[in-house]
């Protein structure tokens, strides 16, 4: 392998510059247009960081960066092969740098570079004239690679070049007593540093930022500077050097905001290594509901810039429910920007809760042409979806949308390979006879994906409730009829409310499909007690007309979940289905009436008594 690698690395260094260029803007060009994981990483940090970048400005940059990055390995491979004459020129160092390198020689002082990972960052180990001589030596701190046999190569190659080598995860304190004696080490600053580091910000986005330098500087006393390698030609880059003043725990944030100044300002800058994880701080499935850090450099807010999509489920009641949960995951990610994936006649309803904070349409109907529109949304580059359907069209959707990760329940006998990470729901949760609700098996599921925060069923307020006689009847559903009471004892229920009071006002509501059962209701009593708005509304204009109702009641329904999370007082029927899995949930308000779905039954009168005697006790 090593031999192998040595002989690549040998043919580099004797090909013309310009057949190298060549072949590394071919496999730039080759890796962004064949589907891989780098691919997908230069697009989504690029999109990023300049969100107001069109798809082929973020495609030719990014193309230039894998490029770049071909660059990079091709003179990791090769620059121990190259000439003395070779050696010299890859770095070019101007008259004011050389001056001050002198300088730093001159003071006899230990100095750390805090150097940027850029294509040519390795011109600093190959430059003879990059060092601190006089008996000193130069030192980096590494990062292992994940191929042995090539990280042997590495660090051989820099060793042959007079480099002290450390890595980055055992070495601290031998680096530390390397700069005590006076000499010189590269660091590259600008890596992923996990759990270990500071969070902080970086292009807009939350960070780990290594706390390596202010450690190595204050236990040693060196200076600190930033050190840039800017690329000027193929395997050539012109030395920028900055040294920093501020104080040794602002070096790591300081020497960040010099290179986002210097990302903005050069249009992208393709010769940082867009490639890399840099933001991979919440990535641990386990942890990703978490804001999991152990310090942080953070004064204000979070910015919400981490695109966290929720793919909401299909029926009304089941997205009522979802509301309170998503409440809990903003409070445990304040860094995420949360969009809805929902059916189109819900964005409304979101838009007028404040649910959420953008929202995507699910194609309507199941043609090429309906999955265009949506196919596109994978060039914003969600970094997690929430998948709270339970169908196998729901996971495909959330996989054309190209999220590295997305979660959903695994129910028994279900298996879900088009997610990336499930959690198995038992037996005990699902099924006629479970006394799990639904929300709980959710809450479950969020929990092991690291939410850590309690959701909160709360009602929501989205006008001042008046007091009205007014009664809202939901005598529909829409996704199992078999759930619906029977008409004539909606009927009955009617005729015995307005013999205890016949100034109350009945208000039916329902979709263009209910429209006959209103009407059937409403027969034969008076227009102005009995109304039938069925087919007159949608769910923003429902929202305010339940909100008027003092009281409603209805079938297990996605209208009774609305009315609840409105604070209203609701009584719910329920016949074939189970309370215990899905009865309302937002506050203290609602009652559950298990109902006989028998017409002209004693058990029929039985339930309207329990449901007047239910309406009586509140209105007292």
């Amino acid at each position: 392998m090593v031999f192998f690698i040595k002989i690549i690395g040998f043919l580099i260094s004797v090909l013309p510059v310009s057949l190298l260029e060549g072949i590394t803007n071919f496999l730039g060009l080759l890796l962004v247009s064949i589907p891989n994981k780098r691919k997908r990483i230069i697009f989504s940090n690029l999109k990023y960081a300049f969100p107001k970048w069109d798809k082929n400005k973020i495609y030719h940059k990014g193309r230039e960066s894998a490029a770049r990055l071909i660059e990079m390995g091709f003179l990791s491979l090769s620059y121990s092969f190259f000439s003395k004459f070779r050696k010299r020129s890859s770095l070019l160092i101007d008259q004011g740098s050389e001056n001050y390198l002198s300088e730093l020689r001159k003071s006899g002082k230990a100095v750390i570079f805090l150097i940027p990972h850029v294509c040519l960052f390795e011109t600093l180990a190959i430059s003879p004239f990059f060092r601190p001589f006089w008996g000193k030596k130069l030192g980096a701190i590494y990062r292992p690679n994940r191929n042995p046999k090539l990280d042997q190569f590495i660090i051989k190659s820099r060793s042959a070049a007079g480099i002290k080598v450390f890595a980055r995860d055992s070495a601290l304190w031998a680096a530390r007593d390397f700069l005590k004696r006076g000499n010189w080490l590269g660091l590259l600053f600008d890596q992923h540093s996990g759990i270990q580091g500071c969070h902080s910000y970086f292009l807009n986005r939350f960070a780990s930022i290594t706390t390596m330098p202010e450690l190595l500087a204050k236990t040693s006393g060196a200076r600190v500077v930033f050190s840039f390698p800017k690329r000027v030609g193929f395997f050539q880059a012109k030395l920028h050097l900055k040294e920093l003043s501020c104080e040794a725990a602002d070096y790591p944030f300081e020497a960040h905001e010099i290179l986002e100044n210097i990302i903005r300002d050069s249009d992208g800058l393709p010769e940082w290594l867009w490639a890399h994880e840099r933001w991979k701080t919440q990535q641990n499935y386990r942890f990703h509901l978490r804001h999991r850090h152990k310090r942080e450099r953070i004064s204000a807010s979070p910015e919400r810039t981490t695109k966290l999509w929720i793919r909401m489920p299909n029926w009304l009641g089941d997205v009522v429910m979802a509301f309170g949960l998503i409440d809990a995951i903003r409070k445990g990610r304040p860094d995420v920007e949360i969009s809805l994936i929902a059916k189109p006649q819900y964005q409304q309803l979101f838009s007028q809760l404040g649910i959420g904070d953008k929202f995507i349409s699910l194609p309507d109907g199941n043609s090429v042409a309906a999955y265009k529109d949506f196919w596109g949304n994978r060039h914003h580059y969600p970094s997690l979806i929430i998948n709270f359907a339970n169908s196998f069209r729901s996971d495909v959707e959330c996989c054309l949308l190209g999220a590295p990760a997305r979660y959903g329940l695994e129910l028994p006998g279900r298996k879900r390979p088009l997610l990336t990470h499930t959690f198995s729901v038992t037996k005990d949760f699902v099924g006629k006879e479970t006394k799990i609700h639904q929300t709980q098996m959710w809450t479950e599921m969020l929990k092991y994906f690291g939410l850590s925060e309690i959701p909160h069923f709360k009602p929501y307020e989205i006008c001042k409730k008046l007091i009205t006689k007014d009664i809202g009847l939901l005598p529909g559903s829409s996704n199992n009829p078999a759930k619906r009471w029977p008409i004539e004892n909606w009927r009955a229920l009617i005729k015995k409310f307005l013999k205890i009071d016949d100034h109350l006002c009945f208000k039916i509501y329902g979709s263009t499909e209910e429209v006959e059962i209103g009407e059937t209701i409403q027969q034969g009593f008076n227009e102005k007690q009995v109304m039938n708005f069925c087919g007159t509304t949608n769910l923003g204009s429902l929202c305010k007309e339940l909100a008027s109702c003092t009281s409603v009641i209805g079938n297990d329904s996605g209208g009774m979940h609305l009315a609840n999370l409105l604070g209203l007082q609701t009584i719910v029927l329920f016949g074939p289905t189970n309370p215990k899995a899905t009865k309302p949930i937002y506050g203290d308000n609602s009652y559950v009436v298990r109902a006989h779905f028998d017409v002209g039954m004693k058990n029929s009168e039985t339930t309207i008594n329990e449901i007047l005697k239910l309406f009586v006790n509140e209105s007292d």
